[in-house]
């Protein structure tokens, strides 16, 4: 197979796409890319965002796919109709986890892989569930508790490659994935989307070792005076690490913010969660570790709809931004959106109100996506389902037919290290389950 490479947006692989005869910008963006036209100047976010409301669609997008094609290609959507407000919780979360620290350990990190408790497993090409990947660069298994435990779900994938410069923390390389409890199959309708985070430590990987350990998303308050930690149930479908801070796909609202330099240590395994108000215990469902809530982006009430499926961070792009996407299997209308960042949070385009507008926005004319990425310039699109069961990795660009190559049954998020040019993703079902990378060029 043909070696998927972003140099040239990828020379056709086993299919070459439809071929689409659809206009890429009718959508209300006027035909003003982010490039400008004409070969003029590019334009600024804020004259984009002014010539989008000249051109503004009388409707926010839907499910209608009528004039799309299938493999076709991104198609622009309008930057205006979508928009992210800072819910400005900065500060007191950050005052209620220091307030928890001073009962329990706050940690990093570099502490939490000091400390791994769980052994997975290093496999190869000849595993027939990686057969289709072309060409795999790296891949690991679970441990068999957690290998085939229906009641938590694999979702989003990130890892040091998103969150240092150097893509190590404190000289290792990491890979996070999310996963969701599954009450279905639990019978634990209380434990319903609570999340967890995964670290990984896969410098080793090559020789055939990976440790990790779990640590559950967690919400500190204020409890009658006493801080207390809540579980938060989010489906976590994608994340991205950016510095300190761990992006994760909040469903329905937007993006949730969590804290990886202030990770609580807990102090008892208790199946419980919260403080015991007898021993003053903190418990978290067993978990050694909890991250801590930090901020949060919800939609803007003026914006139009958009599913936060999975999240993903560009280093490419200036500045740097977090890509979001939407799973949809009826249709192949699911939206990319483009946020532009300003450090590790989200550039405000007001910052009266800590807004942000999409800078970017396309239809995919893909179905089935569970994450996507960009890296300069080409998309990369994961998709379930595609090929009876086995899913298909898509390359794709603005106005450029789609190609793709195999894929995995059950895959998930997608993130991107520079150092190794290769992609990241993770599959969720029981009993098939792997982290795993393929080379695509850098």
């Amino acid at each position: 197979m043909t070696r998927l490479t972003h140099a040239s947006l990828l020379a056709p692989l086993a299919l070459v796409a439809c071929t689409s005869d659809l206009d890429p910008t009718p959508y209300g963006f006027g035909g003003v890319g982010p490039t400008g036209v004409d070969g003029e100047d590019p334009l600024s976010l804020e004259e984009r965002i002014l010539l989008c409301e000249e051109t503004r669609p009388t409707s926010c997008p839907g499910s209608d796919d009528g004039a799309m094609t299938r493999h076709g290609g991104l198609v622009d959507g309008a930057i205006c109709q979508f928009q992210l407000v800072d819910r400005q919780t900065w500060a007191a979360e950050g005052a209620a986890i220091d307030a928890l620290g001073g009962r329990l350990p706050l940690v990093g990190v570099a502490d939490v892989l000091a400390d791994l408790d769980h052994s997975g497993l290093a496999v190869d090409g000849s595993d027939p569930e990686l057969a289709r990947l072309d060409p795999l660069d790296r891949a690991f298994t679970w441990d068999a508790v957690d290998r085939g435990d229906k009641a938590w779900m694999p979702q989003g994938v990130s890892g040091s490659f998103d969150a240092a410069a150097d893509e190590r923390i404190d000289g290792r390389e990491v890979v996070a994935v999310s996963w969701y409890h599954n009450a279905k199959a639990s019978g634990l309708a209380d434990r319903s989307e609570v999340a967890r985070i995964s670290f990984a430590d896969i410098t080793d990987l090559d020789a055939g070792d990976v440790a990790y350990t779990h640590a559950v998303l967690a919400d500190v308050y204020d409890n009658g005076g006493v801080p207390d930690i809540r579980p938060i149930h989010i489906h976590a479908g994608g994340i991205a690490w950016v510095g300190d801070h761990l992006y994760v796909a909040d469903t329905t609202r937007g993006l949730r913010v969590f804290d990886t330099s202030r990770i609580i240590a807990l102090d008892s395994d208790e199946d419980a969660f919260g403080r015991d108000p007898e021993t003053g215990r903190y418990r978290a469902y067993g978990h050694r570790y909890a991250i801590p809530q930090i901020g949060a982006y919800d939609l803007a009430d003026e914006s139009c709809w958009h599913r936060f499926s999975f999240v993903a961070l560009d280093k490419t792009t200036s500045p740097p931004s977090l890509v979001t996407g939407e799973f949809k299997d009826a249709d192949i209308a699911g939206k990319l959106i483009r946020w532009n960042l300003d450090g590790d949070r989200l550039a405000a385009t007001d910052p009266d109100t800590g807004s942000t507008h999409a800078s970017e926005v396309y239809f995919a004319q893909e179905s089935d996506m569970q994450g996507a990425v960009s890296v300069d310039g080409t998309w990369y699109l994961s998709s379930s389902g595609q090929d009876g069961a086995w899913g298909r990795l898509y390359a794709t660009g603005r106005g450029r037919e789609s190609t793709h190559a195999g894929w995995v049954i059950g895959p998930e998020d997608l993130a991107y290290s520079a150092a190794r040019g290769a992609l990241w993703s993770a599959s969720e079902f029981a009993g098939r389950r792997y982290v795993f990378s393929v080379g695509v060029g850098r």
